[in-house]
């Protein structure tokens, strides 16, 4: 079964309000995305502790698309909605590092994550990819809404479902109303989904042709 999350990427706690009352009719569990300027070239400014209100009812993935990983990680761990946290290989490829999240995360009952970016090769985390139930795919370069998904990423679904049929493989980027089903079919059981549900005028009836 595929489950469908909805992913905001604002730029301020205005847009993330916003966003956030588009889909929540909707949903329960979300996707906050958060880039820090310098892993990609975008910045969000958001203050968990100014949306904290707005997301308490709500359980949570937190996509850090950042560098200096550890002190978001260490931010965003407090709040007991926060379920997964995500962030990129390429932003610290080091594995004891790697583990080191790993190992603080679980002890705070939340499941870590590895993203990688189109460009990277399933291999080169092979090493570790035992630590984790579910990484994250981008059908895109990370940091930035609306961009086409790269053709290239369904081979890979279809590498990593075939090598590890028991892994959950989230996908985020690029997703739309006429790639998902192939998508869905490539391997992947979770999709993150921002900008087009963001342009979604109908998001039931969205949910309910792709069921």
């Amino acid at each position: 079964m595929t489950k469908i999350i909805p992913a905001i990427l604002a730029k301020n706690e205005k847009e993330f309000k916003k966003q956030w009352l588009h889909i929540i009719d909707n949903f329960k569990y979300i996707q906050i995305d958060i880039m820090d300027g310098e892993f990609v070239p975008y910045k969000t400014n958001i203050n968990p502790y100014k949306v904290k209100d707005i997301i308490k009812d709500n359980d949570l993935e937190i996509h850090l698309m950042v560098n200096g990983i550890s002190k978001y990680i260490t931010t965003w761990s407090k709040f007991k909605n926060v379920k997964k946290i995500i962030w990129h290989y390429e932003a610290n490829t080091d594995i004891k590092q790697i583990k080191k999240f790993i190992k603080f995360l679980k002890n705070k009952k939340i499941k870590p994550v590895l993203a990688i970016n189109p460009e990277t090769k399933i291999d080169v985390i092979k090493e570790i990819i035992k630590y984790f139930d579910t990484i994250q795919i981008m059908g895109v370069k990370p940091g930035k809404m609306g961009q086409k998904f790269q053709n290239k990423i369904f081979n890979k679904i279809k590498k990593i479902r075939k090598e590890y049929p028991r892994l959950n493989i989230e996908i985020d980027g690029g997703v739309n109303n006429k790639n998902i089903n192939k998508i869905k079919n490539a391997g992947a059981n979770l999709i993150a989904i921002g900008s087009y549900l963001q342009k979604c005028k109908n998001i039931k009836k969205f949910l309910k042709s792709i069921s």
